[in-house]
């Protein structure tokens, strides 16, 4: 394993000005947010000295540092292991190279989530501007609050690129949508560049111009970029039943000859991931969860249930933005884990916004708990932070776990167990077949009709 001094390059101020695979724009756009970032002296000297070391270890093992896959981050995280680096190190070795990847707008290795760069903002006096701003507060409504949220980053986006290469946004022309894709294309996916193109399909349409995003060229721009890149997308690493299971044995707070007690943190952080687990959950849907929501199940309807298993209404998820709502099964062991994490949970003053004696409980089942304070609810963000640390915690190699990693994880459990593809989009709440078949191909593969074959012929020799 190399050290932190290395590198001597001239340019070691920003260690990924070396890396060959980057464009000048690219190691522009990584000095730029690195300059721009406020943090203190410290946390500078960690992300520079982090990058250094990876950089340097993968000039060795000959592997690119930027944009570095997964298995590399992995590869580079067991030498650092082997090498004696201990789990809070490995954990900062990844807070690093996923920041730095989120500065140069590629994917984000370590949790396989894409983050993308943070652009000017447009002239927001511009009349193209007003006209979108006056379609997007009729849209409240009608769309859903991601979708809008997406949108409008999208929108900004491209009249930031429009802006420093002196081209009109609104309304676009052809060839400059597709400029657009070609310079943006290195470093997104074609499921990124599509979503692009709905956005500014939609600036237009509410505008009142012509769509430039069906023009011909644009078009097989679109395709010829899937076709250079590959569509094939990142999945969440699976929180199955085997990875999970010692994440919450460490977390149990029966577990004898405990050094010392759980905390609070520890009781939610195990109630969520049960949770998670049994409802397939998205992240937005499982913070979103609330106490008044939480039924027992009732055994005299219900002779096969066993005492102290529930049910939980899920009111909002991504295919019902309507609101008509779904029922989620909760075992005996999540709902035994939420009793425990209720029992040490904050309260609130009675009145919301008020002061006085804190008597109220929170509405929602998991609160933000940090050592600033407490919130009353949880963001889909924090998810993804408990994964990665209860993950990072039971082994500093997991890498590619991200807040979908227990709805991927239960759901090739549930396949595992024998259930079939529409009895898993009822469980996941799926409305097509698309996702829940891409999260189980790989299980599916090994329960094919060329495996099952193959294995009879070997069973009868």
């Amino acid at each position: 394993m190399p050290t932190d001094r290395t590198l001597t390059a001239p340019d070691a101020a920003v260690p990924f000005a070396l890396v060959p695979t980057l464009t000048p724009a690219e190691v522009a756009r990584l000095r730029a947010a690195f300059a721009a970032r406020a943090m203190a002296a410290p946390t500078r000297r960690a992300l520079l000295g982090d990058a250094r070391l990876f950089v340097s270890w993968c000039r060795q093992t000959g592997r690119p540092a930027m944009p570095a896959s997964r298995e590399t981050v992995a590869a580079f995280l067991a030498a650092a292991a082997a090498d004696g680096r201990s789990a809070a190190t490995l954990r900062r070795y990844r807070s690093s190279l996923a920041w730095w990847h989120a500065a140069g707008g590629f994917a984000n290795p370590c949790a396989g989530s894409a983050v993308a760069v943070p652009v000017p903002e447009p002239d927001l006096t511009d009349t193209a501007m007003a006209a979108l701003r006056a379609f997007m507060d009729v849209a409240q409504r009608g769309y859903a609050k991601a979708t809008l949220r997406a949108t409008e980053a999208d929108v900004r986006l491209f009249a930031g690129w429009c802006g420093r290469q002196g081209l009109s946004w609104l309304p676009a022309a052809p060839a400059t949508v597709g400029h657009y894709i070609r310079d943006l294309g290195s470093s997104r996916k074609p499921a990124t560049i599509a979503r692009y193109l709905a956005s500014i399909s939609l600036i237009h349409r509410a505008a009142g111009h012509t769509d430039p995003c069906r023009h011909w060229s644009v078009t097989l721009e679109r395709r010829g970029h899937a076709r250079d890149v590959g569509s094939e997308r990142r999945q969440a690493a699976p929180l199955t039943d085997a990875v999970l299971a010692p994440i919450l044995d460490r977390l149990d707070p029966a577990q004898p000859d405990r050094p010392k007690p759980l905390k609070p943190i520890d009781l939610r952080d195990r109630a969520l991931l049960l949770v998670g687990r049994d409802t397939l959950a998205r992240a937005d849907e499982l913070v979103a969860l609330r106490w008044a929501d939480l039924r027992p199940v009732d055994l005299a309807l219900n002779p096969d249930a066993e005492l102290g298993e529930a049910t939980i209404r899920i009111r909002r998820s991504k295919t019902d933005q309507e609101g008509q709502g779904a029922e989620a099964w909760l075992s005996v062991e999540a709902v035994a884990a939420l009793a425990a994490w209720r029992a040490v949970a904050p309260r609130w003053p009675a009145e919301p916004e008020g002061e006085g004696p804190q008597t109220r409980e929170g509405a929602f089942l998991f609160c933000h708990l940090s050592r600033s304070g407490a919130g009353e609810r949880m963001s889909p963000a924090a998810v993804r932070r408990v994964v990665e640390r209860r993950t990072g915690e039971a082994s500093p190699l997991a890498v590619g776990f991200s807040g979908h990693s227990l709805r991927v994880g239960a759901a090739q459990d549930l396949l595992a167990a024998g259930v079939d593809l529409p009895g898993l989009m009822q469980a996941g709440r799926w409305s097509s077949p698309v996702m829940p078949a891409r999260y189980t191909e790989r299980l599916r593969a090994t329960r094919g009709a060329v495996a099952r074959v193959r294995r009879g012929k070997n069973e009868r020799k």
